[in-house]
Order: structure tokens, then sequence, then C-alpha cells
């Protein structure tokens, strides 16, 4: 009966979060392009609120949220896409567009609207255009997301981008680096295996997961001697 009830719940949730969603296209038609950015926002949470994620984050985290600067973050589960946008609401390079354009229309269209830039990551123009997106948005000090590992499946202690520490000393940017996790409270873990729709039906009926903050640091890169060493204090960070 609970498992019941809490399918119910979320699969009321999920339809609204999909009408929001669509509200949010209209927006887009109308060319009201900050109104559509927050109901891409909140049709983002209340999706995550659907497949069981809970976000415990204190005041001191949320104001870390709002420094300005390269944040940075681990990526090593899917729902991380939610938290992306739901929480650090920052533009970023991504190819879950390649994920979830077949179960969400024009979803190409609402990411470069809210400033997201879509890529194919095995494509080396592709990667190279995606770098100086990046490197667009540092040079007009405004503040951008950026996951070091590029993928949840290469993890951040085999593969950190050593963009993250040229972005910053090129442009005098702090960097935020968060270690974020899961608590799984059911303690069963499902797995992505890119089958989008076999994952979504499997979280309507999994208990609840929380996302919550194992720690975060800000760097600055005047406090480093070289590029070396700055990237190799960031890498650490996720290592200790």
């Amino acid at each position: 009966m609970k498992k019941i009830i809490r399918l119910i719940i979320r699969l009321s949730l999920f339809i609204f979060s999909y009408f929001i969603y669509l509200i949010n296209l209209i927006f887009i038609c109308l060319k009201f392009k900050n109104i559509s950015k927050y109901f891409f926002i909140y049709a983002s949470l209340i999706c995550s609120r659907s497949l069981g994620l809970t976000y415990k984050l204190n005041k001191e985290f949320r104001f870390k949220l709002l420094e300005k600067g390269i944040h940075i973050s681990n990526h090593d589960h899917p729902l991380d896409i939610f938290v992306a946008q739901s929480i650090f609401r920052l533009p970023t390079i991504t190819t879950v567009d390649q994920h979830l354009k077949k179960i969400l229309p024009f979803f190409e269209i609402c990411l470069r609207n809210f400033g997201h830039f879509q890529f194919n990551h095995l494509d080396h123009k592709d990667r190279k255009s995606a770098y100086l997106f990046l490197k667009k948005i540092c040079n007009n000090k405004k503040s951008v997301l950026i996951y070091p590992s590029g993928s949840i499946y290469t993890g951040i202690d085999k593969r950190f981008s050593r963009s993250i520490s040229k972005l910053s000393i090129n442009n005098g940017l702090k960097v935020i680096a968060w270690q974020l996790d899961y608590k799984d409270i059911s303690k069963k873990y499902y797995f992505y295996k890119k089958d989008v729709l076999k994952f979504i039906l499997t979280r309507f009926i999994s208990e609840e997961i929380e996302l919550y903050v194992k720690k975060v640091k800000i760097f600055i890169p005047k406090d480093y001697s070289c590029e070396q060493e700055y990237h190799d204090m960031l890498l650490s960070f996720y290592k200790d």
C-alpha cells in the first residue's frame, strides 16, 4: 500500500513538472526568455522530487551557491542533471540532450535558452567549441558550472580537466569546489545504464534519495605560484 501511495504522489508530481516544462516552452516561443528560465528551473526541481530526490542544504551552503566564479563538482550520479538545473542554476556544457530529447519535446531549445551549451564529447571540434563557450563566459566575469570529470562514467580522481585552473587564472575568477554525495535511505542503488525511461520508472517506486554536501571550498588563483600547483590542489580536494 505504501508503494502504491508513493507511486501515485510521484506520478502526480512528474505530470505537474511536465506541465510546467510545457509552459516554459510557451514563454520561449513568446520570447519571454527570463520568465521561461524560472519555469525551467522549477520544472526540474519538481521533477527531481517526483523521482524521490531531496536536498539537504544549510544556509552556509546556500550562500556559497551565490559566490561568483567557476563552480565545479563531482559528477557521479544521473540525478546530477537536476542538481545542476535546480540548485546551481548556472550555464554549463552538457550532453544531457542526447539522453532526454526523446521524452522532452524541444529540449535542445530549452537548454540553449537557459544558456547551456550542448556538445558531443566524442567530437574533437565540439569539445573545442565547448571550451570556447566556457572561455567566453569567464572572460565576461560571469559564473559557470563545470564538471571536471566530464562524465558520470569517469571518476573525478581519474580525469580532472586542466581547463578549470587555466580559466580561473586567466580571468581572475575564484573556483568554488563542491563535493556532493547521495544517501539512499533504502540502501539500494538503481543504476542508470543509459536507459532513461527505465531509470525514471524505477525511481517512482524507490525510497527517497538525499543529496548532501560533503564539503565545499573556495580557491583563489593568486594563492598559487603556477597553474600546475593550482591544478594539483583542486584535484587533491576531491582525493582527500
